[in-house]
């Protein structure tokens, strides 16, 4: 479900929803909140001072997140989301729950963050098996007499939009659940529980996003009831609008987009209405000290090493094309230029990765080791496995199985050309984790071609054949893009040596002299041909 014209809504649209029933604060509670800023530092200044604003005008001033927030840029990566937990210690955060990318660093390092946080952290639908709640599912905030609680939910996504592995012990077996079968339920009970606790606003922090394919926003409003408003992440978009619940109640939906785009202001007035002010945070001008300050400091020690030039590019190497995420559904310079590290560095006969795993871009000029980062900032390993033709076929045809939709499971490739139809309807099936479970009958991809190492001559991909395939852990080993290698034979790679991908890309940046030439990556290399009608 698009709803594309909410999402350039006026940034001063007002969603008022009466409250009568519940408690009158006397003085305004304002609620700030922000989602999926994934490491976009400097709106930490203005948030802050956003704050310091509010405090001025009411007593009642909480600030909250719906997640998303230790991973997306380098400082991020390189302290595997300590530095980000500092920032928003001293922004003064008061409640959050997870997005999927607070478990991009593992489970242990994401329970030593959120320890680390000064913040409550509410979660109640991400279980171990014997159905234990590893945060509490709401907490309840007190404004004079009256109580708001807040219940945190995580998109049961996770699972596929992380590493699968994370979540699994060495046999392989879940060790965790995000109850995507009673998403909606545990929401409502955590929502009842809370009012039956004296609650006389509850406000869900969810990142489940407002149109995901599994347990979206939308939906859960619609199923629900109990709840005031929901601050909702995930999706990136900027949402301020009403759904209907179950019992017909208009109830808010916002959202503030990604890397504070926007500043989220909920308001519950003194009549007992609830209002959303989307501020843009461009136009902004305050800024806190004290918090710019932390950031400069972190900057100040990491300075060195992310800002390190490690090659030129003598073109930009791109991810976008006309605003659109073309990494993710066709060829670009940059996913050639990677993928070519990467067989160069593990020395196997083809190299794979998803597109969904290339999140920046790199500008023509010094590139530096922070840039690397920012293209790939989730610390992958280098890998190699060994899989068959058939079992390769498979994965591009996973990875063309939504076009012409995005698909962050599509396959950029080096040492290997492929074609597809997009005019042939797709039959690739998955299970209920979105897991790639096969291809049913018809497929997309009508040839492959894999270059002879010795002969350069470009021969059929066999299907009976082995093939050793190089590239990130994330896909390779820890079932990412929907665990299409997962049953790929893991085999020793004497040339990773337990390198990470951006460490391989560097030193292979400096194997062919420091400098990306514009002959070779002025543009795609048309390893990936599209069938047109």
């Amino acid at each position: 479900m698009k709803k594309v014209s909410i999402f350039l809504m006026s940034v001063l649209a007002l969603c008022l929803v009466s409250c009568q029933s519940a408690k009158k604060p006397d003085h305004d509670i304002v609620i700030l909140f922000e989602n999926d800023v994934h490491c976009a530092l400097d709106g930490y200044t203005k948030f802050a001072a956003l704050k310091s604003e509010m405090q001025s005008q009411t007593p009642y001033v909480s600030v909250v997140s719906a997640g998303d927030y230790v991973q997306g840029a380098a400082m991020g990566s390189i302290t595997k989301g300590e530095s980000i937990i500092q920032i928003m210690n001293a922004v003064g955060y008061d409640v959050t729950t997870i997005g999927n990318h607070e478990f991009d660093y593992g489970i242990d390092q994401m329970k030593h963050l959120m320890s680390e946080l000064k913040a409550e952290v509410v979660c109640c639908n991400f279980t171990d098996l014997s159905d234990n709640l590893l945060f509490q599912p709401y907490t309840i905030k007190s404004y004079g007499d009256v109580k708001v609680a807040f219940v945190g939910a995580a998109t049961p996504t996770t699972f596929t939009s992380s590493t699968p592995t994370y979540f699994e012990d060495s046999k392989g077996n879940l060790m965790y659940s995000f109850h995507a079968e009673d998403c909606f339920k545990r929401i409502e009970r955590a929502a009842k529980d809370a009012r039956s606790q004296g609650a006389d606003y509850v406000i869900v922090l969810s990142h489940l996003g407002d149109d995901t394919e599994l347990d979206n926003s939308v939906d859960m409003i619609k199923a629900t009831s109990g709840i005031d408003a929901v601050l909702d992440g995930h999706q990136h978009h900027i949402i301020n609008q009403r759904i209907n619940n179950s019992k017909g109640k208009p109830i808010i939906l916002a959202s503030t987009g990604t890397a504070f785009l926007r500043m989220g202001k909920l308001t519950i007035n003194t009549e007992g209405e609830i209002s959303v002010e989307l501020i843009k945070t461009a136009n902004y001008e305050g800024k806190n000290e004290a918090v710019a300050k932390t950031i400069e400091d972190i900057r100040v020690q990491l300075n060195d090493r992310i800002n390190a030039v490690v090659g030129y590019s003598e073109v930009p190497l791109t991810m976008m094309r006309f605003n659109e995420r073309e990494v993710r559904r066709g060829e670009t310079n940059l996913a050639d230029f990677l993928t070519d590290a990467f067989l160069a560095e593990t020395g196997a006969d083809v190299a794979m990765m998803n597109g969904g795993g290339i999140r920046n871009q790199i500008d023509k000029g010094d590139i530096t080791f922070g840039e690397i980062y920012s293209v790939m900032p989730f610390n992958n390993t280098l890998c190699m496995v060994e899989c068959t033709g058939q079992q390769i076929l498979d994965a591009l045809e996973l990875g063309v199985s939504l076009e012409p939709e995005e698909s962050g499971s599509f396959m950029q490739v080096s040492g290997m050309r492929y074609t597809y139809d997009p005019s042939i309807p797709s039959s690739v099936k998955y299970d209920n984790h979105n897991m790639f479970i096969g291809v049913e009958s018809t497929r997309r991809v009508t040839s492959v071609e894999v270059r002879n190492k010795e002969t350069g001559e470009w021969e059929p991909l066999d299907l009976d054949k082995s093939y050793t395939v190089g590239g990130q852990s994330y896909m390779l080993m820890h079932k990412g893009a929907e665990g299409v290698f997962n049953f790929a034979k893991k085999i020793p790679c004497a040339t990773c040596g337990n390198r990470t991908d951006v460490q391989a890309v560097v030193d292979y940046l400096q194997k062919i002299g420091g400098r990306i030439a514009m002959r070779q990556y002025c543009k795609p290399q048309q390893r990936v041909t599209v069938v047109k009608k």
